[in-house]
């Protein structure tokens, strides 16, 4: 690539491509670092600058090499071999007690110093011995490899046989993951390659289907032992893509539907999607990322798959860049611009986040991204990811590998070579001019990182002397290199020697080789571990990571105090044997067996707690780029939408729906019919207003004629404060259900809420309604109104007064004095309570009720007496702990409103704790777009990188703001009612994966029905799509907890913002841009 172009490129692809208090760990797991002295184990990935291959001239130049582990010479003990970009390739043979031999040149190997990428071990040939296969770079400037697979000749030697099998690819390969794609009992091999940047690997997913003949991956079908005698390339028909789009990172082979087949996970970087190529059990794949997962991690470099929670379903982690450094964060290019993000979407890309990814799968096989949630979301330049239990506790801990020698996304340095005129030089001078670019990329050595797995989806990150020094490490593999049960680990750095660490457990574990008397496959069996009552799910694969493969043997992390009650292995043709009371001292041999079971495919429709059915509404929210108007603000507040409300409008003894519109849709009435069904009925009124959006409504009788009218709110941020367009509005029913607005002056502001409650006791029907936001002057806090019906003779606002940002209310008497209390929820406000003190009047008990530290970005709020002492108890929907901000009591998320640059336009500053130092969260080009003074405070990204208070970034006093807010709770909570004031309990994990955006208690049965989800905040904040709605019960008054949880399982992206109850088993769901559900109890 020319320097030039790479300027341009490196530039143009950080534009389009291209509490959280760090706790001391108090666990440890006992990985000590060997030397080479005591293994024998030298090897080291040495990088040599060269003029036609380096950094600028081939993009994945730092990406080092990879590890895989087998036994080659079926002697009980697995043998490693390293990949070298550069230099020579190894071979060590493990002569047992952690001593390995080089064996490389005996064995085989070449050593001609092509460029070496990844590596695995398998029997391709099903003669009963490990194979080597090796990915290479070729046919780039000057490296001229292909591909290399060795077969195992018995004797602890190799013969390189690719010309012969027909895998002799040469291109840009990264990895080979083998996989028995037809079940007949041989490997068959699905080759990973990789782009470089050019002007074909750019472009709407159109390119999907063109092919690349150096980049594109390819699919081969083994059959050497057929009339072919070889791999044959069946890509084309295959169902696997081969464009020039693939920046192809990453693969991991495992059955993720759960049909007995094994599909294929592919981790691309940059703008291309991740690709699930779900196996369909005849030769063919279908890529189905969009049916499974709602966003993935945009860089993505490693993926592993495994059962993180121990629920009998498979998770997927994918690594990627964030840092955790304020500083290295500050000053590094990651998440695309929101408008980037768009025009990526337009060219049909899924939706990208530049962090770790933790996919926790449903049992509808759809999958909740929670890295957030549990704080495995930036481990900085990340490669490899292994899932595996380390420490014998039967929870299987992540470990990722992280560092790189030159970071080319830091912002200073890219401005640096933007102003680089590389054609200015002369040839003879253009080499020098080249390592001078090099050496001012900065450099980035940190240590790697474990995540102890904790249970209840807690992860911790263990103490950083477990695993040694700062490094540039890349491929990793783990296996019991000892066979003493527990999982040592083997690292392949760059620039210095390779890691060994072994483990030092005096506990647990037990290994498992599969065996098959026919050589054919084990990969892909299945095993699962019965333990005192619990399941443990393991799935024998080996190519994992980054450029690796991991031990081919299977590990379960068995306690020294546990014991296994029996195992149960399906293989790969879906036969099934049990092995009873296993021996869990020695390593256990199972072999295949001809007397078994075949298993029936598991259908999960069969495991679902509700059916879900279609009400043929789908709310279309008008697009408007609030961001456009007000570049700082954290979220949308135009698509509040839609309104809800179930009601027998007709009269006919069946509840009816009510669907609000978005600006220009209009809103809808079903009318309830026989036997389940709804009809829409056309109504001139609501098709009169469809300028209007309506973001929540409620029945009321406001004529005092003894049907249910309506009152709609009305919202939007494209308008400005008291438009015309933000007028609420009544409509009367008839009685039939046949409507007609009532032209009456009413609030003109983005609305949020309406309750309806006969708060003074006089027999006619009141309401509150909230108020959202200023238009245009995001945190100031609107007006809300208190408004009296004057016993039908009109509506009379008897209060007045700025709450706060109010996204939802209830009327409810929560101190039992007999008189209604209004609650109020909303975004920077605590839970608030306005005590009814009889007269018109209220006070704000909040702080005296032990509601003062509840600052939240509240959603919800309901009520029920959960405990059983015959007070009401409050549960309000937060935006969840799947959330980068982390705030705490201590460490708020603080937000700062002026005039900053005089301009007469409010700008609002948000400082939040980002591993335990307070940091921006705007980042410098967005805060200089709407403050231009700030870019001249920090012309540097370095500079400003440094600041960690406002001052510091607009050197303005706080104690001169206009106003000042924060956040210190972002948990979903239920807030217990006792006699010393409300008592905070976070809602359970499965409730914290995203945000609750409506609840919905069944105040008798003490079941709490909510649902959720947000896809409109920033993109350096993300969307909010791991809620697939549910519903708690079973609250243990002794500890505080909802004991049973069940999930709606509705589809992935779905943006649920009502719910309310149609009949005693089935509940109606509004959705944005979706349809409406009808969920009912099997």
């Amino acid at each position: 690539m020319k320097i030039k172009k790479l300027i341009v490129c490196l530039a143009v692809l950080m534009l389009l491509n291209c509490s959280e208090e760090e706790v001391l760990s108090t666990h440890s797991i006992p990985l000590v670092a060997m030397t080479s002295e005591e293994t024998g184990i030298s090897f080291s990935n040495q990088l040599v600058y060269q003029s036609d291959i380096n950094i600028l001239e081939y993009l994945y130049y730092y990406n080092g090499g990879g590890v895989a582990v087998g036994d080659i010479n079926n002697d009980g003990l697995e043998d490693i071999y390293f990949t070298s970009n550069q230099g020579s390739d190894k071979l060590y043979l493990n002569q047992g007690d952690f001593k390995f031999k080089d064996i490389t040149a005996v064995a085989g190997i070449y050593t001609d110093n092509s460029w070496s990428s990844g590596v695995t071990m398998e029997d391709v040939n099903n003669d009963g011995f490990l194979d080597i296969f090796v990915s290479k770079v070729g046919r780039h400037n000057s490296l001229l490899a292909h591909n290399l697979l060795y077969i195992n000749n018995q004797d602890q030697t190799f013969t390189e046989s690719t010309e012969a099998l027909g895998l002799a690819f040469s291109g840009l390969s990264t990895q080979a993951a083998f996989i028995d794609y037809d079940r007949d009992g041989d490997q068959d091999m699905f080759l990973l390659n990789h782009s470089v940047h050019s002007v074909r690997s750019y472009g709407t997913t159109e390119k999907r289907t063109d092919e690349a003949p150096l980049s594109g991956d390819r699919f081969y079908e083994n059959k050497i032992n057929e009339e072919e005698g070889r791999f044959v390339d069946v890509t084309q028909t295959s169902g696997i893509y081969s464009s020039p789009l693939g920046y192809g990172l990453a693969v991991r082979v495992a059955d993720i539907n759960n049909d007995g087949w094994s599909d294929i996970y592919v981790g691309n970087d940059f703008h291309e999607n991740d690709f699930i190529y779900i196996n369909n059990g005849d030769k063919t794949f279908s890529e189905s990322i969009k049916e499974h997962i709602a966003n993935t991690s945009r860089f993505t470099m490693g993926v592993d798959v495994a059962d993180l929670n121990n629920d009998g379903l498979q998770d997927i982690f994918t690594t990627d860049m964030m840092p955790n450094k304020a500083d290295i964060l500050l000053k590094s290019g990651g998440e695309d611009t929101d408008k980037v993000d768009r025009i990526k979407k337009d060219f049909g890309f899924e939706p990208q986040l530049a962090r770790n990814n933790f996919q926790l799968q449903n049992k509808n096989g759809t999958f909740s991204e929670i890295a957030l949630m549990t704080n495995t979301y930036a481990t900085d330049w990340s490669w490899s990811v292994l899932l595996a239990d380390f420490d014998n506790d039967w929870k299987t801990d992540v470990f990722v590998s992280n560092g790189i020698v030159k970071r080319p996304n830091d912002l200073d340095y890219i401005n640096y070579i933007g102003g680089v005129k590389f054609s200015s030089y002369a040839v003879n001078e253009r080499d020098k001019i080249r390592k001078e670019i090099i050496d001012e990329m900065p450099t980035l050595k940190i240590p790697n990182v474990l995540f102890k797995n904790l249970g209840d989806l807690s992860f911790e990150s263990v103490d950083k002397a477990s695993l040694g020094a700062p490094t540039f490490s890349t491929g990793a593999a783990y296996a019991d290199l000892d066979n003493d049960g527990d999982l040592d680990l083997v690292i392949n750095n760059i620039n210095q020697e390779a890691s060994v660490y072994k483990n030092t457990l005096d506990k647990g574990g037990l290994v498992i080789q599969l065996n098959n008397t026919s050589n054919h496959t084990t990969k892909g069996s299945r095993i699962i571990a019965y333990s005192e009552g619990k399941r443990f799910l393991q799935e024998l694969q080996t190519t994992k990571g980054f450029q690796s493969a991991s031990t081919q043997r299977v590990h379960f992390g068995v306690p020294s105090d546990s014991t296994v009650d029996s195992l149960e292995v399906v293989w790969p043709n879906q036969k099934k044997q049990t092995i009873l009371a296993p021996d869990t001292k020695e390593i256990l041999t199972i072999t295949y067996s001809e007397a078994q079971i075949k298993i029936p495919n598991i259908d999960t429709e069969k495991i679902a707690d509700f059916e879900l059915a279609v009400l043929p509404f789908e709310y279309e929210e008008s697009v408007y780029l609030d961001y456009e108007r007000e570049r700082l603000i954290p979220e949308k507040l135009s698509s509040e939408g839609p309104a809800l409300v179930v009601e027998d409008f007709n009269g006919d003894g069946q509840n009816d729906i009510f669907i609000g519109g978005s600006r220009y849709q209009a809103a809808e009435l079903w009318i309830a019919k026989k036997k389940g069904a709804y009809e829409r009925v056309d109504v001139f009124a609501f098709r009169s207003d469809r300028n209007f959006e309506d973001v929540d409504a409620a029945s009321i009788d406001i004529d005092s004629d003894g049907d249910r009218d309506l009152y709609v709110v009305s919202g939007g941020n494209d308008f400005e404060q008291g438009d015309r367009n933000l007028m609420d509005r009544i409509y009367l029913n008839d009685g039939n259900g046949v409507f007609t607005r009532r032209v009456v002056d009413l609030p003109r502001t983005n609305g949020g809420t309406v309750s309806v409650a006969d708060f003074d006791q006089d027999g006619y029907e009141d309401l509150f309604v909230g108020s959202r936001s200023i238009p245009g002057a995001y945190g100031l806090d609107p007006d809300s109104y208190i408004i009296r019906n004057n016993q039908g003779k009109g509506l009379q606002q008897v209060l007045t007064f700025p709450l706060g940002m109010v996204t939802d209310s209830a009327w409810q008497d929560i101190d039992a004095d007999g008189l209604l209390d209004l609650i109020i929820v909303g975004d920077w406000m605590p839970i608030t309570i306005l005590k009814n003190t009889g007269n018109n009047q209220f006070k704000n008990i909040s702080k005296d009720q032990g509601l003062g530290s509840s600052f939240g970005l509240w959603n919800a709020v309901d009520f029920a007496d959960f405990d059983g002492d015959g007070r009401l108890d409050i549960i309000a929907g937060n935006v969840g702990e799947n959330f980068k901000w982390k705030p705490t009591v201590s460490k708020p998320v603080w937000l700062y409103l002026d005039d900053f640059d005089e301009n007469e336009q409010l700008d609002p500053i948000i400082f939040y704790n980002f591993f335990d130092t307070y940091v921006p969260f705007a980042s410098l080009n967005k805060l200089s777009e709407q403050l231009p003074f700030i870019k001249k405070r920090f012309q540097k990204y370095t500079a400003f990188a440094e600041v960690n208070t406002v001052e510091q970034l607009t050197g303005k006093n706080p104690k001169e703001y206009l106003q000042t807010k924060y956040i210190n709770e972002l948990r979903s909570m239920v807030y217990l009612n006792t006699l010393d004031g409300f008592k905070g309990i976070p809602l359970p994990k499965v409730a914290q994966q995203s945000s609750i955006e409506d609840i919905l208690v069944d105040p008798e049965k003490k079941t709490v029905s909510y649902v959720g989800n947000y896809f409109d905040f920033v993109i350096e904040l993300g969307p909010l799509g791991a809620n697939p709605g549910g519903m708690l019960s079973d609250f243990n008054s002794e500890t505080l907890s909802f004991e049973s949880h069940k999930s709606f399982n509705l589809p992935k992206r779905t943006s649920s913002r009502a719910i309310q109850v149609l009949k005693n088993n089935q509940f109606v769901i509004a959705t944005q841009n979706s349809f409406v559900f009808l969920v009912t109890s099997k």
